[in-house]
């Protein structure tokens, strides 16, 4: 049985002219033909067909003229006649300006931008996967495919080569216009490298130095507030602009000699640079409306902060006083809870009358600076000073929380050991483990009057705790609604997205070959489509892509950080953590989203 080959024919040269004379030119695999272009027999003399040692074009038929060195073809219904052994295979040619282009692999999505040395660049990794590329076997059929794919997505690029074989002058008005506007885009690359690229560095400089602690901790002004943290994060977006958008330049420039070389590439440069613009634009947009509506109703917004705030607090007044006197006809050790009671309104008394009283008085001109700085930062700047303020304010309730959360902490412990007393078992600190153990009559009688008085107390305590817990949690809840809208407006794939709608040809996730047929002469041909990734592979890319940009940012602050560290933070959303750890009287931590973005 004869083998089957195949012709990949561009749609752009179905229907061609039957009075010129011309030549049918492309790249000859094996048993698959891949056509680039159709050029005028009269310029046979003037074609060059070796662009490099590896590329050369091939004269693989003619058209509209006889030839006894060269395949002739003819042209049935805008399409070209094969034999029964042959397979038509339709392709439209990717626009490799517009990073276009097949592949077998799905492209990668990445928007975060780092320039820190933790991960290898491509140029880096080429010489290792080389070398690992000679101890895996190779499949034939898929690396003859990408081969194909490869000549297919040169078709533009060897296209230009061919015409500038032939027309060797260009005009000089067009020459004139690519250099003036080459000087103009230099001189403002220039102007913003000497200018605002400076002072960016500076800015970030400042805000991104780490101080260590002496526990081992390392601080810095970004890290500790969410407002400076977002101001830091904007500086970096304007200081990186002018290298993404030169590594744009490059990519679209290199894009041919990637795929020459057979490297993967993807145009995540493309998709970098572009997103991050646009989150610029919206948020600055969103910011400048944001900004007029609280400079519209300063009043307005003023008085109801300052109302908000003011009833807050007296709410936490009344629920103190109403643990204090047998909350919902619970009887409560009495004693301790108006320790508890006492304590707790003297705090929040100071609280009130030196910070909450210079806060109030303030709240105008506070929202004045933050009203100026959400008009030219955007909108994350108002989200990132609500957590600020919110912290602020809710200070006391942390306090609050982490104390009762200690006490019953320890209290429950305590009960545990003590229940383990009664059974002779103790606890092996050294093996972490349970021991038998054999205790003296006074002591188990001490343990009794311990676990009797504790366990009458306990009531008491976790009434207070677990009022807290749930304020602890209501602020908590409003703080991570507020992160995710900083995640969402600095960190969203838009570009991405409005790519799936508009051109999916720049997000390919495989290839199909579509059966056809042509009905007036019932022959079957096939037709090259890329398949785009869908909204579940844009996602799952996207957020391998945020848990390794998690990771890098986590290393800076932390010596021994791991892949587990990333985990357990973002685990810090889950219900069911969450749960154990108010039954635990573990501390609810907060998501680390300072460290990680």
């Amino acid at each position: 049985m004869p083998d089957i080959s195949s012709i990949f024919w561009p749609i752009d040269l179905l229907n061609p002219s039957t009075t010129t004379k011309l030549l049918i030119v492309g790249y000859q695999l094996h048993n698959k033909t891949v056509i680039i272009d159709l050029v005028k027999l009269e310029t046979l003399d003037e074609l060059n067909l070796k662009f490099t040692d590896d590329f050369e074009l091939s004269i693989i038929g003619v058209m509209n003229v006889s030839s006894s060195e060269y395949r002739i073809f003819s042209f049935n219904n805008g399409k070209p006649i094969l034999s029964d052994t042959e397979n038509l295979i339709l392709f439209k040619p990717p626009q490799s300006k517009k990073l276009e282009y097949y592949s077998i692999d799905p492209i990668i999505i990445d928007i975060f931008w780092n320039n820190n040395s933790a991960s290898l660049d491509s140029s880096k990794k080429e010489p290792y996967s080389k070398k690992l590329s000679h101890h895996f076997p190779k499949n034939d059929k898929n690396n003859d495919l990408k081969d194909c794919l490869k000549f297919i997505n040169l078709t533009n690029y060897s296209r230009f080569k061919l015409s500038k074989s032939v027309k060797k002058k260009s005009k000089i008005n067009y020459k004139f216009i690519v250099s003036s506007s080459n000087y103009i885009l230099f001189l403002i690359s220039y102007i913003y490298s000497m200018t605002i690229q400076r002072i960016c560095l500076v800015l970030t400089n400042i805000l991104s130095y780490q101080i260590k602690t002496s526990s081992g901790k390392k601080l810095s002004l970004a890290s500790s507030s969410f407002l400076l943290h977002q101001l830091n994060f904007r500086f970096k977006q304007f200081y990186n602009l002018p290298t993404q958008f030169q590594k744009l330049k490059n990519s679209k420039i290199e894009s041919e000699k990637l795929i020459i070389k057979g490297t993967r590439f993807s145009p995540s440069e493309y998709i970098k640079f572009y997103n991050t613009l646009w989150l610029i634009l919206n948020d600055l947009l969103l910011g400048l409306i944001t900004s007029n509506s609280l400079a519209k109703h300063h009043e307005f917004i003023t008085e109801q902060i300052n109302s908000i705030t003011t009833t807050f607090h007296q709410t936490l007044f009344q629920m103190i006083n109403w643990l204090m006197n047998s909350p919902a006809g619970f009887k409560l050790n009495n004693e301790l809870s108006s320790f508890f009671g006492d304590l707790f309104i003297w705090v929040l008394t100071f609280w009130n009358n030196s910070i909450l009283t210079l806060i109030l008085k303030n709240t105008s001109i506070m929202l004045t600076i933050i009203s100026f700085l959400v008009k030219y930062g955007g909108l994350t700047i108002l989200f990132a000073a609500l957590i600020d303020v919110i912290n602020i304010i809710t200070f006391q309730i942390y306090c609050f929380y982490f104390a009762s959360t200690r006490v019953f902490n320890w209290q429950s412990h305590i009960l545990r050991s003590l229940f383990r007393l009664f059974y002779g078992k103790k606890y092996n600190i050294l093996r972490n483990r349970i021991d038998n153990n054999d205790y003296e009559f006074d002591q188990l009688l001490f343990g009794i009057i311990i676990f009797t008085m504790l366990v009458y107390l306990m009531p008491t305590v976790i009434a207070f705790y677990l009022n807290f817990v749930v304020v602890r949690m209501l602020c908590m809840a409003s703080n991570l609604v507020l992160e995710a809208g900083l995640i969402t407006l600095n960190h969203l794939p838009i570009v991405v997205f409005l790519l799936k709608l508009k051109n999916k040809d720049r997000l390919p996730g495989g290839v199909v070959l579509n059966s056809l047929v042509d009905s007036d002469h019932n022959g079957l041909y096939f037709q090259l489509l890329t398949e785009s990734l869908s909204l579940k592979e844009i996602l799952k890319s996207h957020f391998k892509s945020m848990f390794d940009f998690n990771l890098i940012n986590l290393k800076e602050f932390y010596d021994e950080c791991d892949d587990i560290s990333v985990i357990e933070n973002w685990k810090r959303f889950s219900v069911v953590g969450v749960a154990r750890k108010v039954v635990l009287g573990e501390l609810i931590e907060l998501f680390e989203y300072r460290k990680m973005f």
